[in-house]
């Protein structure tokens, strides 16, 4: 009796993507996974999720990497995608992909529910081309909270810098000179850096404020940027380290990049929530660091 051949089965190849920042217009594929695509171009792909829809979404090369385009704004419609859902895509090895997506209570996401809204704390809503977080990563939008800031943050002489809004200042904005300092006055806890090159992987909290803060036992926080835009970013804690240090790490190289944050900006981190920071950027003028006078409490106050 002649045997039955059995056909053998191709292992398929997947990587995972945790969605921060503004996600909704496209997504970067890593680039150690690109070399599944056998040296070809694939120019054009199908996701297929758990909506049980398929979505032809165009595969776009920039400087910095091969990114799902075209396309993808509606596979995040469908899926009503969300800062935090973590999805894992499997390749075909061909031009498919079957998306899984679990949202942050690490179970796998109800599309039928979040599309009729029953137990979903983290609805988004597009809003020109950002993506923002309405509820659950921190009620920073909230008519209080923004009432509240207001009376408690003052900036003083904004003509001499200019706190970024994810745009460089220009000389056509601010004066040249730098002699009058900003006073920044909070009544929340807060500390200020001046950006350096290796702070645009990793940023450490000063030990007694991440103390005072209860950061010390936290896994993330989320960062409210000068453009309102919400990035989870997750803290790791080198307990090997002599000052025990706990450190910004995964979303914050995102969030430096979004706002254009350079070498020499300064940067104060306002503590305004459990596990909300405010950050405020303040650009170089004329190549000059620009002075920040910090009138707030820190962790030894």
């Amino acid at each position: 009796m002649a045997r039955k051949l059995m056909k053998r089965s191709v292992k398929k190849k997947s990587f995972f993507k945790i969605l921060l920042g503004d996600f909704s217009k496209h997504l970067r594929i890593p680039p150690a996974f690109i070399k599944n695509f056998n040296g070809g171009s694939l120019g054009k792909c199908s996701l297929r999720g758990p909506s049980g829809k398929g979505r032809a979404v165009e595969l776009e090369e920039r400087e910095n990497g091969l990114f799902f385009s075209k396309g993808w704004q509606g596979f995040v419609k469908d899926h009503h995608l969300e800062v935090g859902n973590f999805l894992v895509f499997r390749y075909d090895g061909e031009s498919k992909f079957k998306v899984t997506i679990y949202d942050r209570s690490a179970c796998e996401k109800d599309v039928e529910v979040a599309e009729r809204g029953i137990g979903s704390s983290d609805s988004i809503e597009s809003k020109g081309n950002q993506v923002r977080v309405k509820e659950e990563i921190i009620d920073l939008e909230t008519e209080n909270y923004n009432e509240d800031y207001e009376n408690k943050t003052s900036i003083a002489n904004r003509r001499n810098c200019n706190a970024m809004s994810g745009k460089k200042p220009t000389t056509d904005y601010v004066e040249e000179t730098t002699s009058e300092s900003i006073s920044f006055k909070s009544d929340h806890r807060c500390f200020m850096e001046t950006m350096k090159r290796h702070y645009r992987y990793c940023m450490m909290i000063p030990k007694k404020l991440a103390i005072a803060e209860g950061l010390n036992s936290a896994r993330n926080v989320t960062l409210r940027d000068p453009n309102g835009r919400l990035w989870l970013v997750k803290l790791v804690i080198r307990p090997k380290s002599s000052c025990k240090r706990v450190e910004f790490t995964t979303g914050w190289g995102e969030c430096c990049q979004a706002n254009q944050i350079s070498v020499g900006d300064t940067m104060v981190f306002e503590f305004v929530k459990q596990s909300a920071i405010k950050l405020h950027i303040f650009g170089e003028v004329n190549g000059k660091r620009c002075p920040v006078v910090l009138d707030a409490p820190n962790g030894e106050n």
